[in-house]
């Protein structure tokens, strides 16, 4: 698999999650596979109408459904993937993809700072080479604290070290709001890792998203929650998970409209910030 493109946001939309309509048995994967076809086939045209890359956030609840869905996924589409779910569905995947000769083409979500012995043998085992830094803990909330998870501070290891340890050679840093009052933190947290490492950095604002939705129940429409707290966060991001595929439509729009406003500054944010994803 050749590396994402970082130049423009990549944007990260998750299929077969918890209570995924689509999906008919979370245990045993079953799953309407025509209107999974739809969707990701959806947010393919979109990718290649306004230029911006996006992938797949492939979530699963257990061994026997992880296998059903990457296996699926991997016939639809010849993009890179995130694999993502619980524990035990993901040391499957892990395996699953190993056996497959599809460990190339996986993102695994994540290395962080519980990670199971289990679990980074399995990644290791895997062979796999690109990996997401889930760059929270929740006593190391502030910006400055979460760069320390990062590099290391006698207390916590050094996360970067540890995919590098792993065998991972690209990573991307997530920063993880979540909820509205952390996204300013975020934005913060984003402007030091940018300027501190060399790696691409983003978040997830469909965390934000839930969260507001469900304080402000009705007050807000939904397209209008999303399309905001998606373009604040973006503007410091590399990529964003955006949440439910079936937001692909308002996410893209979205995102082309915060990159064209990106391409109107005179300096880039990364060249500003120091950064480089060379």
């Amino acid at each position: 698999m050749s590396w994402l493109d970082f130049s423009r946001v990549v944007l990260i939309g998750s299929i077969f999650y918890s209570r995924h309509k689509i999906v008919e048995d979370h245990d045993k994967g079953i799953f309407d596979k025509n209107r999974a076809e739809e969707l990701i086939l959806k947010q393919e045209e979109l990718s290649d109408h306004y230029q911006i890359e996006g992938i797949l956030d492939v979530v699963a609840e257990t061994r026997e459904a992880i296998v059903k869905y990457i296996d699926f996924v991997a016939d639809v589409t010849d993009r890179p993937f995130i694999l993502d779910g619980y524990l035990e569905a993901r040391l499957e995947g892990l395996k699953f993809v190993k056996e497959t000769g599809l460990s190339d083409r996986v993102i695994y979500n994540s290395i962080n700072p519980i990670n199971t012995r289990e679990e980074l043998e399995a990644i290791k085992d895997a062979r796999i080479k690109h990996a997401i830094i889930f760059d929270y803990d929740p006593s190391y909330t502030s910006p400055s604290r979460r760069i320390l998870l990062l590099s290391g501070d006698g207390r916590k290891e050094s996360l970067i070290q540890r995919a590098k340890q792993l065998g991972i050679e690209n990573m991307m840093i997530d920063v993880v709001p979540t909820d509205i009052k952390s996204l300013g933190e975020v934005i913060e947290t984003l402007l030091l890792v940018k300027s501190t490492y060399p790696y691409p950095a983003g978040c997830g604002p469909a965390n934000v998203s839930y969260y507001m939705a469900d304080y402000l129940k009705e007050e807000l429409d939904t397209g209008i929650l999303v399309s905001s707290v998606d373009s604040a966060a973006q503007l410091f991001s590399d990529f964003l998970l955006y949440g439910p595929i079936e937001r692909a439509d308002i996410a893209f729009q979205s995102a082309y409209i915060v990159e064209e406003i990106k391409e109107g500054l005179s300096m880039k944010l990364h060249e500003f910030l120091g950064g480089s994803h060379d």
